[in-house]
């Protein structure tokens, strides 16, 4: 008797369940289908249509196909339809997809060469505002995005005006925000990318609060005169004029975007670059860190001529000492519109080896916040 209505019972729990993972699979962001895009039922957008909005370094000399390499590039599309796909040469990175102001879904393929991906689906049939953000940072290689794919009978549409506002963060793996979603104090570098969300790091936490377009000129391990290993290649000005990352070539055209305030946060790698093997930084080398950082303030002056500097010191005590002494010689030698703030130390808010974690990240945001107001360079309210 009980046989008789579980077995039937367990049928229908079996397609039911089968019928549900249909329907996440559908909506899973990254899968590669088989009958979509296909030319009978679907539109191509290359990546060249001018309602394609592009945020931060991008490397346009091949219009067809931009290519990023820098953390925390982003762009934004609107359409109408219930679908889009990216066609995409990226088997590394992990990106946000937003819909309408809300998050979505994390895009992540793993397959080498150029592929369509479904992004989103089962939308209703009306405008929407798709943000695609690259959440990661990775090395030595760059990416690229040939365009989209939306039905035949939807339209993309002109995109939302940009914001007014712009601020380009200058840093090293705390402004990239490594690691910060991460569970594990500690943890190997490739593990760290799926954990890593640039959205939830203090940068970009501090542009949405002031709704500002942003940049993201950062690196992990780098520093204003070497990296934490003492590599003194790995530097910001040796680094700040490329288009893409690890690669001398493009030069960056500073004409095309110009921001209105420039954040550099630098100083945690040549802490640990500069030490001699008693653990502390010389004075010789604390010099040459100070003179190499009043050179990039000036080369950061001379390519955005009316942008305001922020420079920012993490916790250590030696970063403090010798970022607050450039900003006061610059001030007394006349330079304006340059500022000094710092962040603290939060115990117990450190993961993947030794970086914020997303609460930590949000503190960070909420000093650097409270500084910006306080020296008012946005002083209108958008």
């Amino acid at each position: 008797m009980d046989h008789m209505f579980t077995t039937p019972l367990l049928i229908l729990f079996i397609v039911v369940s089968l019928l549900s993972n249909c329907n996440r699979r559908s909506r899973q962001s990254g899968q590669n289908l088989r009958n979509w895009p296909t030319e009978s039922v679907a539109q191509f957008i290359p990546a060249n249509h001018a309602h394609i909005q592009y945020f931060g370094r991008w490397d346009m000399s091949n219009p067809q196909q931009p290519s990023h390499s820098w953390p925390g590039v982003y762009l934004k599309l609107k359409f109408r339809g219930t679908r889009i796909s990216i066609r995409i040469a990226d088997e590394i990175n992990y990106y946000n997809v937003y819909i309408d102001g809300n998050f979505h879904s994390v895009f992540h393929r793993d397959q080498p060469g150029e592929a369509n991906y479904l992004l989103v689906d089962n939308l209703n049939d009306s405008p929407h505002l798709l943000v695609l953000s690259k959440r990661n940072i990775s090395f030595g290689r760059y990416f690229s995005v040939t365009g989209f794919w939306l039905e035949k009978n939807a339209e993309l549409l002109l995109p939302p005006p940009k914001l007014s506002r712009k601020i380009e963060f200058i840093g090293d793996s705390f402004t990239a925000a490594e690691g910060n979603e991460a569970a594990l104090a500690e943890m190997p570098w490739e593990e760290k990318m799926p954990v890593t969300n640039i959205d939830q790091g203090f940068a970009v936490i501090v542009a949405r609060h002031f709704q500002a377009q942003y940049h993201m000129t950062c690196r992990s391990g780098i520093g204003m005169v070497c990296d934490w290993t003492g590599d003194f290649e790995i530097a910001m000005p040796k680094m700040f004029d490329r288009t893409l990352m690890d690669f001398p070539a493009p030069k960056w055209d500073f004409r095309k975007w110009q921001p209105d305030l420039a954040v550099i946060c630098l100083g945690l790698n040549d802490f640990s670059g500069l030490k001699d093997k008693d653990g502390n930084v010389s004075p010789a080398n604390s010099a040459l860190f100070r003179k190499t950082y009043h050179e990039f303030i000036a080369t950061v002056r001379r390519v955005y001529p009316g942008a305001k500097i922020l420079a920012v010191a993490a916790h250590p005590e030696w970063i403090r000492l010798n970022v607050s002494r450039v900003i006061e010689e610059d001030k007394k030698s006349g330079l304006q519109d340059i500022y000094y703030a710092q962040f603290d130390y939060f115990p117990d808010g450190y993961v993947a080896n030794g970086h914020p974690n997303v609460a930590t990240h949000h503190k960070i945001a909420d000093q650097l916040i409270e500084a910006i107001s306080t020296i008012g360079i946005f002083k209108d309210s958008q």
